[in-house]
């Protein structure tokens, strides 16, 4: 990802923290080259161990099939607030129009997960972040229907080996220009674009 250094971010507990609230993401991979969407379940780094990735793949998605065996490169991508920018509302110009957004990638080596009761952990973790109360409750499934449920996905995880964040939210431009942006931003409904720009470059909110 094409980074220049006013819109590189650093701070790994901001990254794992925008992973986890933005953890609908793509999962990439060549030889062939494959994309597939799925929730990520981030295992922040401990005990010196790199932070890794988990999701799972449909067994009938053969994406799955390029992480057979040793494994191979995969790079996962998150993407969050994101706004088209008119540069009618600059102050300073020339200028031309541009896009906001926030984005991570992650690129380390992925590797097949089937153990189902290992799969069966990834799930409950998934379904325990997003189910209502009440809501799905696996152990209350007949058995035989969740073993023919694990055993029709595959897991994945990736040890990461090297993160990108970027959050391009208009710090090029002058201060004025900025809270124009934010405050048209806002006019248009756009609000979390509005409040991701807000939070990039320190401006209160009015």
């Amino acid at each position: 990802m094409y980074t220049p250094p006013v819109f590189r971010i650093e701070d790994p507990d901001w990254m794992f923290g925008f992973v986890e609230a933005n953890d609908f993401g793509m999962l990439v991979s060549g030889a062939p080259l494959a994309v597939s969407h799925l929730p990520f379940h981030l295992v922040r780094p401990e005990g010196g161990q790199p932070a890794r990735l988990l999701c799972h793949l449909a067994r009938a998605n053969p994406h799955w099939r390029s992480f057979e065996g040793a494994g191979a490169e995969a790079v996962a991508m998150f993407r969050g607030p994101h706004a088209y920018v008119s540069s009618a509302w600059y102050g300073a110009h020339p200028a031309v129009p541009t896009w906001n957004y926030d984005a991570v990638q992650a690129r380390g080596h992925a590797t097949l997960i089937e153990d189902p009761e290992a799969i069966a952990v990834q799930m409950r973790s998934l379904a325990a972040r997003y189910e209502p109360v009440p809501g799905f409750d696996m152990d209350a499934q007949p058995a035989a229907y969740m073993a023919g449920m694990f055993k029709g996905v595959v897991g994945v995880s990736i040890e990461v080996a090297e993160w990108t964040a970027k959050r391009k939210q208009s710090q090029n431009r002058p201060l004025a220009d900025r809270v124009a942006v934010a405050a048209a931003l806002e006019a248009r409904g756009e609000h979390a674009a509005a409040a991701a720009l807000r939070e990039a470059n320190g401006l209160a909110k009015p």
